[in-house]
């Protein structure tokens, strides 16, 4: 065979081994190679599960790095990202005065406003100076008792004062009315129905009518409220008072103010009938219903002992169930609320 200088080399070749190959046999080795390329590409998934499950694993660890985040001020941050901040229960002092607050997210039972005795006028602070026990509690007042512990005249509520000022606006209005003299009125007679000439009607045998019985003297004794442990803060506000949160009236407040005062009464009666000697604290959460009927009872955390734990969830349960909610308490939060509950043994 003789090579010229045009034919390539591999052109060559090629026919050489063509030539010398059967074609059955170039067919059957395409036909294998595409097997094992199917086959491979089948089994190459479970191949790599099977080696990363149980290939060594490097002793150190790659950590990664991230820029820190920069801190954005809300009030630059759209609406949608902004936080929402929702409305908190504050047990207000019972001894501060009921004033209207500007603006705040507490609710309570009345209106109060921020204040303390010695007011600092070079602070913005909304929380007045404290010197409490507990930094995230929200009690201010310390002698209260609970309404339930009280004599039933004292067991007063906001409803109740409106009622009875209304009541008694409308009593004073008719004994005025009753008691005015009506005009045309002839002098009075006797027994035999003339006029007694030259004598004096006794005035102490005519028989006393339509004057008002005095009122009884109102009791002089310690407002009712929520038994708490004082909140800690160093902070101070500008405006002098009895020392007071920030909060506005609502309904709700003043229904958690009543149930809240229930449930400590009860816990009260309950410690001292069972003898409960303990320290520590105990966390209840439940889910009060729009009813007044609560469930989901459940123990979140208890350093206290099995009978101070049990005071306290019997305390909540006993009382059930509380009062019905109104509409406009159904409309703003729902047809349930789970609250949680914390109790200190001391």
């Amino acid at each position: 065979m003789t090579f010229s200088k045009k034919t390539p080399v591999w052109n060559t070749l090629f026919r050489v081994a063509y030539r010398r190959i059967s074609r059955k046999r170039l067919l059957l080795a395409a036909l294998l190679a595409v097997a094992l390329h199917v086959v491979f590409y089948c089994s190459a998934p479970e191949a790599f599960r099977l080696f990363a499950e149980y290939a060594p694993v490097p002793q150190e660890k790659v950590v990664l790095t991230q820029p820190e985040n920069v801190l954005i001020p809300e009030e630059l941050l759209p609406e949608e990202f902004r936080k929402k901040k929702t409305s908190e229960f504050v047990p207000v002092n019972p001894n501060a005065p009921e004033q209207v607050p500007e603006a705040t997210n507490n609710h309570s039972a009345v209106d109060q406003r921020a204040a303390q005795e010695n007011p600092d006028p070079t602070t913005r602070s909304r929380k007045p100076t404290n010197d409490g026990e507990l930094e995230d509690s929200r009690g201010i007042a310390e002698q209260v008792v609970p309404r339930e512990l009280l004599p039933e005249e004292m067991r007063v509520t906001r409803v109740a004062e409106q009622a009875k000022s209304e009541s008694d606006a409308r009593e004073k209005a008719e004994q005025e009315e009753t008691v005015r003299a009506p005009q045309g009125v002839s002098a009075p007679e006797n027994a035999t129905g003339t006029i007694a000439l030259g004598k004096t009607p006794d005035r102490t045998q005519t028989k006393k009518t339509n004057i008002p019985e005095p009122q009884a003297r109102p009791r002089i004794a310690t407002p009712p409220g929520l038994k708490t442990l004082t909140m800690k803060s160093n902070t101070a506000t500008n405006e002098i008072g009895a020392v007071s949160l920030d909060a506005k009236f609502s309904e709700f407040g003043e229904y958690t103010q009543r149930m809240l005062e229930a449930i400590q009464a009860a816990w009260y009666v309950t410690c001292e009938r069972s003898s409960v000697h303990s320290r520590g604290s105990v966390v209840v959460r439940f889910t009060l219903c729009s009813d007044g009927t609560i469930k989901s009872t459940e123990v979140l955390h208890s350093s206290a002992s099995e009978l101070a734990t049990y005071a306290c969830r019997d305390a909540i349960e006993s009382r059930a169930p509380y009062e019905a909610w109104r509409e406009e308490m159904v409309a703003l939060f729902g047809e349930e609320q789970t609250t949680t509950i914390s109790f200190y043994y001391r």
